[in-house]
C-alpha cells in the first residue's frame, strides 16, 4: 500500500534504492559490453594510431573521417550496403509476415511446419554462409540443379563470382534466416489477436483484403515496428552471411561496409580509418532504426 500513496506514483526511495541495486550488476555488464568499446572505437577514429592498437598515437581529429567520406571506394561500398539494407529488410519483414499468415490458419500438419520455421532461425548466421556458398556453386550448388531440372537454365551458372547476381545471392541467403525469425515474432503477435474481431468484421461484409488492413495491420503495429527495426540493424551491421559466400567480391560486388572495415582493421591494419568506418556504420543503423520509429508513430497518430 506505502508504494501506491505516493501522489507522484513512484515508489518510495527504498525501494527505488534496492531496484538499483538488483540492476547494477547488469547495468555494469553493459557498460563493459557495450559502453567502452563504443568510447574506444570513438577514440580511436579521432587518431592516427599505430598497428598493435595498444595506444591512441597522435591525436588527428576528424581527419580520419574526411578521407573516409572523400573516398570512393568509402561511397561504393555504401551503395552497396544500401541496395542489399532494402533488399534485405523488405523481403524479411513481407515474407515473415506472409509465412506467419500461412502458419495462422488451421491445415495438417501445421504443427511440423511452425516448428521447422525455427529451424533457420536457430542456425548461425556463418553456417548459413557457408550453406548457401554451396547451394549456390557453380559447379556442384544445388541452386543450378534445380534450375536445370526445371528448364530455366541449360548450363550450370557461377552465380557468386557474376558481379551482376553476386549480391542478390547474398541477399536472398540473409533472408532465408531473417524472414524465419521475423515470422516467429509475426505468429506470437498474430496469437493474440481476439477472433472475434475479424468474425464480426467478416459479418458486416469486409473481404479478406479489409479484414487484414484494418485489423491485422493495426494490431501488429507494435511487432511490425519491432521486426523492421531489428532488420534494419541486422541489414546494416551484416558481415558473416557475405564474407563466407564472396568475402566481398568478386570484386567489390558485395564490400558491404562491414566487409571494408573487417578490411581496413584487419588487412591493412589502419585502425583509425577502421574505427571511424565503424562510427558511422554505427550512426547509420541508429539513424535508420529511430527514422523508421518516428515514421510508424507518426502514422499512427496521424
Amino acid at each position: 500500500m506505502a508504494a501506491t500513496s505516493h501522489l507522484d506514483g513512484l515508489p518510495p526511495k527504498a525501494d527505488r534504492a534496492f531496484g538499483l541495486r538488483l540492476t547494477a550488476p547488469a547495468m555494469i555488464i553493459l557498460a563493459l559490453l557495450l559502453a567502452v568499446p563504443t568510447v574506444l572505437t570513438i577514440i580511436y577514429s579521432l587518431h592516427d594510431v599505430p598497428a598493435n592498437g595498444l595506444t591512441f598515437g597522435p591525436f588527428v581529429g576528424l581527419e580520419n573521417y574526411e578521407i573516409v567520406l572523400s573516398s570512393p571506394v568509402f561511397w561504393r561500398s555504401a551503395q552497396v550496403t544500401a541496395i542489399f539494407s532494402i533488399g534485405f529488410v523488405v523481403l524479411s519483414t513481407v515474407i515473415g509476415l506472409a509465412m506467419a499468415l500461412l502458419l495462422n490458419q488451421q491445415f495438417i500438419g501445421r504443427w511440423l511446419a511452425r516448428a521447422l520455421l525455427i529451424v533457420p532461425w536457430a542456425t548461425p548466421w556463418l553456417v548459413i554462409g557457408i550453406l548457401w556458398k554451396w547451394f549456390a556453386d557453380g559447379s556442384v550448388g544445388g541452386l543450378n540443379a534445380v534450375l536445370l531440372m526445371t528448364g530455366l537454365t541449360s548450363d550450370y551458372f557461377d552465380f557468386l563470382s557474376d558481379p551482376n547476381s553476386a549480391l542478390a545471392i547474398t541477399v536472398v541467403a540473409a533472408v532465408w534466416r531473417q524472414a524465419s525469425f521475423a515470422g516467429i515474432l509475426f505468429l506470437a503477435g498474430l496469437q493474440t489477436l481476439p477472433h472475434e474481431l475479424n468474425e464480426a468484421a467478416q459479418l458486416d461484409g469486409a473481404n479478406t483484403w479489409h479484414r487484414f488492413r484494418y485489423i491485422t495491420v493495426p494490431w501488429l503495429r507494435p511487432v511490425l515496428i519491432t521486426v523492421t527495426v531489428l532488420n534494419i540493424i541486422y541489414a546494416f551491421l551484416q558481415f558473416d552471411v557475405i564474407f563466407a559466400m564472396t568475402q566481398g567480391g568478386p570484386g567489390d560486388a558485395t564490400q558491404v561496409l562491414s566487409i571494408l572495415i573487417y578490411r581496413q582493421l584487419f588487412g591493412v591494419t589502419n585502425i583509425g580509418l577502421g574505427s571511424a568506418l565503424a562510427v558511422i556504420l554505427g550512426v547509420a543503423a541508429l539513424v535508420g532504426g529511430l527514422v523508421t520509429v518516428q515514421l510508424f508513430y507518426k502514422r499512427e497518430t496521424n
